[in-house]
């Protein structure tokens, strides 16, 4: 075979390479997208597109059309006052924080109603409900929360006590929705990292109940072993000896 002819053959290989790839790497996403549908499909109900947000947004942030996207969503898990249009958000100002992945509603933009009930030093944040975060979307509005940091096996409060603003409506097929809580300022930062990582739980404390533990975490006894042990035992014996 001459030089030409190898560089030839060479040439068309690697054209042939890309063009396999190419085909597989859209063949894998069409296969991921169409998992995806199935898996949404599957628990529960027809799928509808939302905007959500890609990161989280504070109030008063102007929203462009990098900070939010349409994505499907199981329609019985979606927050009441949906938006489902992306047109619909961009470029209007954010009123009420919302996390990063959450979809976006009408809560998060200028109702005054809403804003007025925010309390001195406090502000307004939306908050998927889930499993996880531990509270139940027929809770009292006006009623005190507690937001904790459950991680590796341990709790730690992120900061004072919220006070419910907003519920999703009773009665609505949209049961999961969101639910907005007034934070104190200060908390805010922790409060929607922890729900943008799934680790933020709500706690409804009782009127009596001034003050929770600072922190839980899992404990287990250890046995002294060895040296330690034979010291403990020693002890323990000259102790009833005495």
């Amino acid at each position: 075979m001459t030089k030409r002819m190898r560089v030839v053959v060479s040439v068309t290989c690697a054209v042939l390479a890309v063009i396999v790839c190419a085909l597989y790497a859209q063949h894998v996403e069409a296969e991921a997208q169409r998992e995806r549908t199935q898996t949404l499909q599957r628990y529960g109900g027809d799928v509808v597109s939302l905007v959500v947000a890609n990161r989280s947004i504070e109030p008063g942030e102007t929203i462009s059309a990098s900070d939010v996207e349409a994505r499907d969503w199981i329609s019985s898990l979606a927050p009441e006052g949906a938006l489902l249009s992306v047109d619909d958000v961009v470029g209007k100002e954010v009123s009420v924080p919302v996390a990063a992945n959450a979809p976006l509603v009408e809560l998060n933009f200028r109702n005054l109603s809403l804003i007025e009930d925010i309390p001195a030093g406090h502000v307004a944040v939306s908050i998927p409900i889930t499993e996880k975060l531990g509270i139940s979307a027929a809770v009292a509005v006006g009623s005190r929360v507690v937001a904790y940091r459950a991680m590796d096996g341990s709790a730690e409060p992120l900061g004072s006590s919220a006070i419910v603003l907003a519920v999703p409506t009773a009665g609505s097929s949209l049961s999961h929705g969101t639910i907005t809580i007034a934070v104190p300022s200060g908390d805010l930062s922790a409060v929607l990292a922890s729900s943008s990582t799934g680790d933020l739980r709500l706690v409804v404390p009782a009127d009596d109940v001034k003050e929770l533990p600072k922190k839980q975490e899992r404990t287990s006894e250890v046995e002294p072993k060895g040296d330690a042990a034979a010291k403990k035992s020693d002890g323990a014996e000259a102790h009833a000896r005495s």
